[in-house]
């Protein structure tokens, strides 16, 4: 086949054309993934936002217990870190509770009650940390 550039023949029409469609789908293609970044930004930036609201501290108290053990909470928005006296440290998920503040690990067999200046803690049957009472912020440092 001998090219003849000055004149237009079925293949320079096609291809004209594959090149014209082609250029219009790349565009629409491309366009349609800058709105989905666009969009996964914007949920990235949401759940940020949520995170740094959770990790706010809402309250930092001490809890002396009987049998000279304590707790120390600090409270978020929905969890509770707590560093208890015998040097275990957890984080505990606010569970649902019918008075007072519940916080529980996964399968419940830990659990952190408090209410108002007292708390408690329950592991499994045993409540391992009882009559637990706020220490005053100057006595607590």
């Amino acid at each position: 086949m001998k090219i003849e550039w000055n004149k237009v023949t079925w293949y320079s029409m096609v291809l004209a054309i594959i090149i014209y469609v082609g250029t219009f789908a790349l565009a629409y293609y491309l366009g349609e993934q800058r709105a989905e970044i666009k969009i996964y930004s914007q949920q990235t930036e949401q759940i940020l936002s949520q995170q740094n609201n959770n990790n706010q501290v809402i309250n930092s108290v001490v809890f002396q217990c009987i049998d000279n053990k304590s707790i120390r909470a600090i409270f978020f928005r929905d969890k509770v870190e707590l560093s208890l006296s015998d040097q275990r440290n957890m984080v505990l998920m606010q569970a649902i509770s019918a008075s007072g503040a519940r916080y529980a690990n996964t399968d419940e067999s830990i659990v952190f009650w408090n209410k108002g200046d007292t708390a408690f803690i329950q592991e499994g049957d045993v409540t391992t940390y009882e009559n637990c009472v706020v220490v005053p912020a100057e006595s607590a440092e």
